[in-house]
C-alpha cells in the first residue's frame, strides 16, 4: 500500500498551515518589508523561513515519494537512509517537536527498502 508519499506531504500541509497561521505576525512584518534581506540575524524571522522552507521541502519529497510508490519503483538507498539518519539527529537534537512524525516514513522506507518489490 502506498502511503509513505502521502504521510510526508500530509505533514508537509501541516507544517506550511502552523506556519502560516502561528507565525502571521512575523511572516507579515517580511512582506511589509519587502521581504529582499529582511531574515539574516533575526532568530524569529529565521525561524519562520526555515519552518516554512521545511514544509515545502515535505511536499516536494511527499509528491516524489508517491509518485514512486504509485508507479511501484524503488525509493533509493540514499534518500531511505539519509531521510532516516536526519529524523534520528532531529530527534535528538529537538526532541520537543514535530520531527516524530517523520519516524513512521523512515521506517516505511527502510522496511520498502528490504522488500523485494513485485514484477
Amino acid at each position: 500500500m502506498a502511503w509513505i508519499g502521502k504521510w510526508l506531504f500530509g505533514v508537509g500541509v501541516i507544517h506550511l498551515s502552523f506556519g502560516l497561521v502561528f507565525m502571521h505576525d512575523t511572516l507579515a512584518l517580511l512582506w511589509s518589508e519587502g521581504l529582499w534581506n529582511t531574515v539574516n540575524g533575526q532568530p524569529p524571522r529565521e525561524a519562520v523561513f526555515w519552518f516554512l522552507c521545511a514544509g515545502i521541502m515535505l511536499l516536494i519529497v511527499g509528491a516524489l515519494v508517491n509518485q514512486a510508490e504509485r508507479e511501484a519503483l524503488t525509493i533509493p538507498r540514499f534518500v531511505t537512509w539519509s531521510f532516516t539518519a536526519l529524523t534520528i539527529v532531529g530527534v535528538i537534537v529537538m526532541p520537543i517537536s514535530g520531527i516524530w512524525l517523520m519516524i513512521p516514513p523512515a521506517v516505511g522506507m527502510v522496511i520498502r527498502g528490504r522488500t523485494p518489490t513485485e514484477e
